[in-house]
Parts: structure tokens; sequence; C-alpha cells
């Protein structure tokens, strides 16, 4: 649990706190500062729950890349294992492409 959630609902008791205290005394002072707390209290318990699934999702994003990531370097190994030719042919046609757009840029 963070700091977040764990404030919150500790705001949101102290509220509910005032608020049995203001009725008894109908005190309409306690009962709008209870108001203030509760809702202070509800949004910074919304603030952490929020947070932390962002995070988890975050985690789960990242796990996923990376997961992704191997498996498309090891499709790739592969391919070059069987068309050693083609991927140097590739790499030629990429670096004949890159020389010629830096060589037209500086023409102008």
């Amino acid at each position: 649990m963070d700091t977040h959630r764990i404030t919150g609902a500790a705001r949101q008791a102290g509220g509910r706190l005032r608020g049995i205290a203001g009725r008894a005394g109908h005190d309409a002072a306690l009962r709008a500062e209870e108001a203030y707390e509760e809702a202070m209290g509800a949004g910074g318990r919304a603030f952490g729950d929020v947070r932390e699934r962002t995070l988890a999702l975050a985690d789960d994003a990242l796990e996923s890349g990376h997961e992704l990531y191997g498996r498309s370097m090891q499709a790739l190994s592969r391919q070059a294992a069987v068309h050693p030719l083609a991927l140097v042919v590739a790499a030629g046609l990429t670096g004949a492409a890159v020389a010629w757009f830096l060589s037209s840029g500086s023409r102008r």
C-alpha cells in the first residue's frame, strides 16, 4: 500500500469522526470540515489506486516489450543463418540509400 492510499483513508476516517462530533453538537463548521476531509480522503485513495494500477500496467507493457524484442531477434537470427547473402545485400542497399540521402541533401 502506498502513502497516498494510507493518507486518504486516514483523512476520510478523520472527516467521519468530525462529522459525528458535529452532529452531536450541531456545529455547522465541523460538518463542513467533515465533508472536506472525506472528499480529500476519497481523492487521495482514488489517486493511490490509479497510481498503483498505472505502475502495474507500465510494468506489464515493459515485460511484453522485452519478450517481443527477444522473439524478433531470434527470428531475425534464424533468417540470417538461413539466408546470409540476402542479409548482406539488404545491408548494402541500406547503406547506399543512406549515402544517397546524405549526398542529395548537401547539394542544395
